[in-house]
């Protein structure tokens, strides 16, 4: 748990204590938040952003990127709220974070008027301990089910202290019976703990909302205001931390879905076909996923009915091809196996960091190596769609129709790139953090040995088939007489 003296709380303080938040008057009656709020808000924000640049599990949780699933997931489900304010949250790391506690700054005066004392609703039925809702949030322990990682909050704040309690009631003053709690065990102290240190309310609904967002009301209803002010003020708190993408650390026993951005030709593809489809105003295809793209492709998802993030997804991508079929030639879009050689080729860096690989003959990076061969496959794999499909031939008609089909037109890409991938990537050791992942995509440690001639022997059955489709094309007409 970190304390006041690895917080420059004062200076935090003075940035909330100035910013136009503090004047802001909140829809629903709520008036302006208590000043105590918004700064309580803001050191917790940079207790976060220091756990996050720590590895703590709990912060990287809250970083993640969104899932895209707006059932389970609070960005998820204010996605089209954050696409039309810019505030993009498909990478993991500060940015989403920082995102998160905006809405959270509005949940939280939308549930109790940023009041850190709040007790349960009087009116409502829910009177157990698991039941019964306590702080800024109004979360109750039931919730704790989410993520492995509140009740493991609960015993931080329980054996350290902290939560910054002092801060959050400037400006509050309890009411008759709100400090009561409910019930008996592990409910009671979560409610206490709540309203006690209210720095474990943030944090714990912080973890929840990212895989329970049906347990608030007001998230359910879209009620939480997202206000470009609080964004304002947690960058000044970032900027006053120092905190930036590379100072984040993942400690390798934290389990992180890898995040791979858009590649660029992705970008520049679904540009040009929301310009084929009458985009207005026309984007520029530059492969740069500027707000002009953002809001086009939330534009083309509230029109075809998918979930309107402003990113193009995997269910964007395929609804723009679908779309732009029928109108005329579709932009040749990359094929999943140069998506798949993007993502190698991110992996090949992350693994320089752990061993120096620089061929010293040749100046150049295994990572350097392997991006000029995905240059010279992608463009043998994406040359245009012919036609109409072609015969399988004898080569890939011994695999049998349906395997044959699959395989056509990869074999030799797939042996070539795993030609190339097996030895770079045998340098990443089973026990690191990259090894697990790496296992699932190509033969990592200890593979290499047995992997290389597959790969070979399916490069030069690749070389048949294309040999014996040249030789088709270039065989004179069968003559009709």
């Amino acid at each position: 748990m970190l304390d006041r003296p690895s917080l420059p709380i004062s200076e935090i303080v003075q940035i909330a204590a100035n910013s136009a938040l503090a004047r802001v008057s909140w829809d629903g009656g709520r008036g302006r938040a208590p000043l105590g709020y918004i700064k309580g808000m803001a050191v917790m924000f940079a207790v976060a952003l220091r756990k996050l640049a720590q590895g703590d599990p709990a912060a990287v949780e809250m970083a993640r990127a969104s899932s895209g699933d707006p059932s389970r997931d609070a960005l998820a489900y204010y996605a089209s709220e954050f696409a039309r304010l810019g505030m993009r949250n498909d990478v993991s790391g500060i940015d989403t974070l920082r995102h998160l506690f905006v809405l959270m700054i509005g949940l939280g005066m939308r549930e109790s008027s940023g009041r850190y004392c709040e007790g349960r609703d009087q009116s409502a039925s829910n009177t157990s301990a698991d039941t019964a809702e306590a702080g800024l949030f109004q979360m109750s322990w039931d919730a704790h089910g989410a993520s492995r990682q509140i009740p493991r909050l609960l015993d931080e704040y329980q054996a350290n202290g902290g939560g910054y309690r002092e801060i959050f009631c400037e400006g509050v003053t309890p009411r008759r019976g709100e400090l009561d709690n409910c019930g008996s065990g592990t409910g009671l102290q979560f409610q206490q703990l709540c309203k006690e240190r209210p720095g474990f309310a943030v944090e714990a609904a912080a973890v929840g909302l990212r895989y329970r967002r049906n347990h608030w009301g007001p998230i359910n209803r879209h009620e939480a205001e997202l206000r470009p002010e609080a964004d304002d003020m947690l960058r000044q708190v970032q900027r006053l931390m120092a905190v930036g993408p590379n100072d984040i650390v993942i400690r390798p026993d934290v389990p992180v879905v890898p995040v791979v951005p858009v590649a660029a030709h992705d970008i520049l593809w679904v540009q040009q076909s929301l310009n084929a489809l009458g985009a207005n105003p026309p984007l520029a295809e530059d492969g740069l996923n500027g707000p002009l793209t953002t809001a086009a492709v939330l534009q083309f998802q509230q029109a075809n009915g998918l979930s309107p993030s402003g990113f193009a997804d995997q269910a964007t991508l395929a609804a723009l091809e679908r779309k732009s079929r029928p109108t005329g030639p579709v932009p040749s879009r990359p094929t999943d196996l140069i998506a798949l050689l993007e993502r190698l080729v991110i992996l090949i860096e992350k693994l320089k960091g752990q061993r120096p690989l620089t061929d010293p003959s040749t100046g150049s990076s295994p990572a350097d190596r392997l991006r000029k061969t995905i240059e010279l496959l992608g463009a043998i794999l994406s040359p245009g769609a012919p036609d109409k499909p072609q015969p399988l031939g004898q080569v890939n008609g011994a695999l049998g129709q349906t395997i044959g089909n699959l395989l056509d037109g990869k074999k030799t890409a797939i042996g070539l790139l795993g030609a190339v991938a097996t030895p770079l990537l045998s340098h990443a050791s089973e026990t690191t953090a990259l090894g697990p992942l790496l296992a699932t995509l190509t033969p990592a440690a200890g593979l290499s040995g047995f992997a290389l001639p597959v790969f070979l022997g399916m490069t030069a059955w690749g070389v048949l088939g294309k040999m014996e489709k040249w030789a088709h094309r270039s065989a004179p007409p069968r003559s009709s007489s």
